[in-house]
């Protein structure tokens, strides 16, 4: 009688939670891509689906972000999370009934939220714009997943933690501490003055930087080694970028109320410490790339560390390209342009969700035991590249090009700047489109593996009644 191994063990075990969040973080993706896809769409026809008040272009914009980084994010996040950690620990999934029942709040709250957005009760806070009787029930039924992902950690068979670890578990631990500030500031005991600008500002950009980006880092830094079967190179700099993560992010972020009405000291504060972020990302280029470049063959003919070696190529040069943009002589061209758009889509498309698409295909046939066929992963590899490309580089020239129009007072600005950005708008909008059924590829992908055949059951009852 063969005995299983601890690492399928683990997986068998983590099978529940892991289909449940990914399933739902699928669902999430797809309702993004839509709400991406009209949003875009009304930039280039602002008549587009005009006569439904639900639909008009902020509400659509607020749905989709929230969509994206709650939906999409924070379930992707659950289920990569709690895979890598056991197996790191090497230790069992427990509580999954619990962990289900609390990740069925958090997609219901989100659901309610973001209906609530669309009927017009939202806030202007940034990242928190879904009703204020949603984020209770998101952050406890957080607290239960964080708390039994803690256990997982907790009983791990080696003391000693490694970078995937850190990364994770701060993630994990970063988002209710964001939360709790924020919440204090914006809605317990309203800060006063220009003070509310800053924190919700500050609350925003951090989710990005302090939740997704970890969780993202932290899943390169096991697949790579992983996969290539050698150790990260320079890995006693990984401690390094963390703490500089840690230390810098929090307070690079407020380098975007540059020219906004807020003390000057508080961006210049931003670019420096924008400027000083050099340092976690050199580090994490040194230690991902100068790995993978070590066998650059293996890593070709591996798809799921194609996405992930393409997702921290984006984050090396966007974020370098972001340092450029913190600059006060630059951030005075770019500053109220659709440059904005850039650094957002680049970090939960080109970054995060290409790197998470690497783990599920990776993570996905050792937990199922079914592999997704290749030509389906290449496919969804290439119209995901060709996606994110297009858009970010849209974006970018547009984003410039706006800039320097609007800084000309002499040009008229609907015949001049507005239609000369025009044209991005619409490749933007064609971006959104391969985006979408490039994602839409990603879930039958998944879903094809999870539920091979959902009618099964039903079927077998059938036979039996029958007989």
């Amino acid at each position: 009688m063969s005995v299983d191994s601890p690492d399928k063990v683990i997986d068998r075990s983590a099978k529940l939670v892991f289909s449940f969040f990914l399933s739902s973080a699928g669902l999430w993706l797809l309702t993004a891509a839509l709400l991406a896809y009209v949003a875009a769409a009304k930039l280039t026809d602002p008549f587009f689906l005009s006569t439904y008040e639900f639909l008009t272009y902020g509400k659509i914009k607020v749905a989709q972000a929230n969509a994206f980084v709650y939906g999409w994010g924070g379930n992707a996040i659950f289920a990569v999370s709690i895979w890598i950690l056991a197996r790191l620990s090497q230790a069992e999934v427990r509580g999954s009934v619990f962990i289900v029942f609390a990740g069925v709040i958090w997609n219901l709250a989100i659901t309610f939220g973001l209906l609530g957005i669309m009927d017009g009760h939202m806030s202007g806070h940034e990242m928190l714009e879904m009703p204020t009787e949603v984020w209770p029930a998101m952050l406890i039924s957080y607290l239960i997943i964080t708390f039994l992902v803690l256990v997982i950690h907790r009983s791990r068979q080696v003391r000693e933690t490694i970078a995937p670890q850190w990364f994770i578990l701060a993630a994990l631990l970063w988002f209710p501490a964001l939360f709790l500030i924020a919440w204090n500031g914006l809605e317990i005991n309203p800060a006063r003055g220009t003070l509310q600008t800053v924190l919700s500002m500050w609350y925003g950009q951090s989710l990005v930087w302090l939740w997704l980006t970890p969780v993202a880092l932290g899943a390169a830094y096991y697949l790579i080694p992983a996969i290539l079967g050698r150790t990260i190179d320079k890995y006693y700099l990984a401690i390094f970028g963390f703490w500089c993560i840690a230390a810098l992010a929090p307070w690079s972020v407020v380098h975007h109320l540059e020219g906004g009405p807020v003390p000057m000291w508080i961006p210049a504060i931003g670019t420096v410490m924008s400027i000083a972020m050099v340092f976690p990302i050199a580090v994490a280029s040194t230690n991902f790339h100068a790995t993978a470049f070590m066998d650059i063959g293996k890593v070709w003919d591996s798809l799921p560390l194609r996405f992930v070696i393409f997702g921290t190529l984006s984050y090396t040069v966007s974020s370098y390209i972001g340092v450029v943009f913190s600059l006060p002589a630059v951030a005075k061209i770019t500053q109220f342009t659709i440059i904005n758009e850039f650094h957002f889509n680049q970090r939960v498309y080109g970054f995060f969700s290409m790197i998470i698409f690497g783990a599920v295909y990776f993570a996905l046939p050792r937990i199922t035991g079914k592999e997704i066929p290749k030509a389906a992963k290449s496919f969804h590899f290439w119209t995901s590249t060709l996606g994110v490309l297009m858009l970010l580089l849209a974006y970018l020239i547009g984003g410039l090009t706006h800039g320097v129009l609007a800084g000309q007072p002499s040009l008229p600005w609907a015949s001049s700047v507005i239609q000369s950005i025009q044209p991005y708008f619409l490749i933007t909008k064609f971006a959104f489109i391969i985006l979408a059924f490039s994602q839409f590829v990603f879930v039958v992908n998944v879903w094809r593996v999870i539920f091979p055949n959902p009618f099964a059951f039903f079927a077998a009852d059938d036979k039996e009644a029958s007989a």
